[in-house]
């Protein structure tokens, strides 16, 4: 092969990427603007999930543009309905996908309340409570009496991920979520 060929070569290498990449183009150009927007929240938390439902998104998407099925001024689905706060309060816990985590992370209350529908005795004074909303809370810790349905129940986020509840006039416990 002669070497004054080879810019030409060049060129069209060049030119067949740039063919191949044209129909990425548009997705790139959005990708670096939400980018710029997960990099402009300020809390930790909500930037992470922001580049996670990214990254969802790009994984999730077509391999080529595809043109919409819905006419261009079709309204927007709904948004989905967020889980009830006090039903996610320590299901942070449980098993979940990092995406989730993350969702629960940025939209977590630091306590709740309930009331006890069922409580179990285990062995030294430790209980398994039932709570109205369906949750069940393991004590870590001894308590003073025995809880009873109807007892108030109060659960507070502690350090480095740890639970504390208190069941009635009991003191405060280290405690967690089960279910």
């Amino acid at each position: 092969m002669p070497f004054k060929n080879m810019p030409l070569m060049k060129a069209a290498a060049a030119l067949s990427l740039a063919v191949a990449v044209a129909p990425a183009a548009p997705r790139m150009a959005m990708a670096a603007d939400t980018l710029a927007t997960c990099r402009a929240i300020g809390d930790a938390t909500q930037r992470l999930a922001c580049y996670d439902a990214l990254a969802a998104a790009a994984a999730t998407a077509p391999a080529t543009p595809v043109a919409s099925a819905a006419p261009a001024n079709a309204p927007a689905a709904a948004p989905p309905v967020p889980e009830d706060p006090v039903a996610r309060f320590g299901k942070e816990k449980l098993p979940r996908t990092e995406e989730q985590r993350a969702q629960d992370d940025a939209e977590q209350q630091e306590e709740m309340h309930s009331t006890v529908a069922k409580s179990v005795a285990l062995s030294y004074r430790l209980f398994a409570v039932t709570l109205e909303n369906g949750q069940t809370w393991v004590s870590k810790e001894a308590l003073t009496f025995d809880p009873k349905p109807g007892d108030e129940v109060r659960v507070m986020h502690g350090l480095l991920g740890s639970y504390s509840m208190v069941v009635g006039r009991s003191r405060v416990v280290k405690a967690t979520r089960i279910n």
